[in-house]
């Protein structure tokens, strides 16, 4: 009986975290290996700037060097880190998928504005905290050794069956508003 309190009390507390993530609640992104190399196993997301307001998404090995997202309105979006924090500063740096032609997976890109109503739409976080979309065209997340010398982040195309590279991983992307320690 008290195991099943116990329990009723932890999915409740996970259920409520979830259900405040998808209110526009900021959260870490956290790096899970579900097939490949391990050693993206982890990670916190982040920006590597590329170019006059565009980004393309990394990972870093800590929490601290992680930027903070948010879901708006299925759109996944970044919070630009500034000194102050407050409301004024918020610009919106939104996720859109890259479409890559007879490609197996493509490029993210993170640019300002709200994103593309085709490629930057239909995200959410799961029940279980993973980071999904339900575009059609959408397969999982990938993240590689690439040109910056950091871990990037690419998305699965659905009508490719893909070898992960030795240098890639296919991973789960989990929202994660825990503690630094975390």
């Amino acid at each position: 009986m008290r195991f099943i309190a116990l329990a009723t009390a932890a999915l409740a507390a996970l259920t409520a975290s979830v259900a405040g993530i998808n209110d526009l609640a900021q959260f870490k992104v956290k790096s899970k290996v579900i097939e490949g190399n391990t050693k993206f196993c982890g990670l916190w997301g982040s920006l590597y700037h590329t170019g006059a307001g565009m980004w393309d998404v990394t990972f870093q090995d800590n929490r601290t060097a992680g930027w903070y997202s948010f879901i708006n309105n299925t759109q996944f979006q970044w919070a630009y880190p500034t000194p102050t924090n407050t409301e004024s500063d918020d610009i919106p740096w939104a996720l859109d998928l890259q479409y890559q032609a007879y490609n197996a997976w493509g490029t993210i890109e993170v640019s300002a504005g709200y994103g593309s109503e085709y490629y930057g739409r239909n995200f959410t976080v799961a029940e279980n905290g993973t980071i999904v979309s339900d575009f059609e065209e959408w397969a999982g997340w990938l993240i590689c050794d690439w040109g910056h010398q950091v871990p990037q982040l690419f998305w699965a195309q659905i009508a490719y069956n893909i070898t992960v590279l030795c240098s890639c991983a296919r991973v789960e992307l989990y929202a994660d508003t825990g503690s630094p320690s975390s």
